[in-house]
């Protein structure tokens, strides 16, 4: 009898390990897809001193709104798949950023979005702008982007480069403490480390030298953003989900034959609950 109740405890001791947010329940057994494409490098022929006319890495922290809502929620969601040109396109990039739309709207966020062509450097930075502008104790902020990466850069429509030092000086005065960030891109790792600061979550597909992936025609999606939309199913808080995407992310690679090296960053108390 007394080697039953020892079994019975352990049982709930490890169920309840497994529900807590440093232990989230191992992914579930469904399927890892086959096949997909390493999104392509990003191409950039212009002379030097043009390019270095294009790459924003500086600027002044954003002012926070005084008179914006309390205890609101919002987020902006980009997706590039459509570049100047045609060597830069991708394939499923606006497709991430209306997947992520669509939930965070049935969560109760006003979401900005901001696909393709739409996607410049100008309406980027003011679509920025107002979302840090809102990031006051209180609100939620949610940020999502997916597309080029490079070095570090998010890679605007028009070939703008938006370092993660930008990005991180644009939510400097940020005093929101329930935050997150996600990033489906290559060479997107440097943004984990720069946007760190307390309350936030910052997942990304890729390190700083990697590439990201795009899923199949099935999945119509890229493999990170992929399985954070399936993780949702089983997970109702962030952190769960990006642990989820990161593991089915690398048993995809494992099983295509290719390296994937996604990771998030926690340093919000507590469970993410979007």
């Amino acid at each position: 009898m007394k080697k039953v109740l020892v079994v019975l405890v352990l049982v709930l001791v490890a169920g309840f390990l497994g529900c807590s947010k440093n232990n989230p329940i191992a992914p579930s057994d469904d399927p890892i897809e086959l096949g997909g494409a390493q999104r392509p490098d990003f191409i950039d022929d212009r002379p030097e001193d043009v390019k270095a006319a294009f790459m924003l890495d500086f600027t002044e922290p954003v002012e926070l709104d005084g008179s914006s809502p309390k205890a609101a929620k919002y987020a902006l969601c980009i997706g590039i798949s459509d570049y100047s040109g045609t060597a830069n396109d991708l394939n499923y990039c606006d497709d991430d950023a209306n997947d992520w739309t669509a939930f965070l709207q049935g969560k109760g966020y006003t979401v900005t979005k901001i696909l393709d062509r739409s996607a410049t450097k100008t309406a980027i930075e003011s679509a920025v702008n107002t979302l840090a502008s809102r990031s006051v104790a209180g609100n939620t902020i949610f940020f999502v982007y997916s597309g080029h990466g490079y070095q570090g850069n998010m890679i605007t429509t028009d070939m703008y480069y938006l370092s993660y030092t930008w990005l991180k000086n644009k939510f400097a005065n940020s005093t929101s403490t329930k935050m997150g960030f996600t990033f489906d891109a290559c060479n997107i790792g440097g943004f984990k480390t720069a946007l760190a600061k307390t309350g936030r979550v910052v997942a990304v597909a890729s390190g700083t030298n990697n590439y990201a992936y795009d899923g199949n025609s099935t999945m119509k999606n890229g493999v990170f953003t992929y399985y954070q939309m399936v993780g949702w199913s089983s997970y109702s808080y962030f952190e769960g989900d990006c642990s989820y995407a990161c593991t089915k992310m690398k048993a995809w690679g494992t099983a295509n034959g290719v390296s994937c090296t996604p990771s998030y960053g926690d340093n919000y108390s507590g469970s993410l609950i979007p």
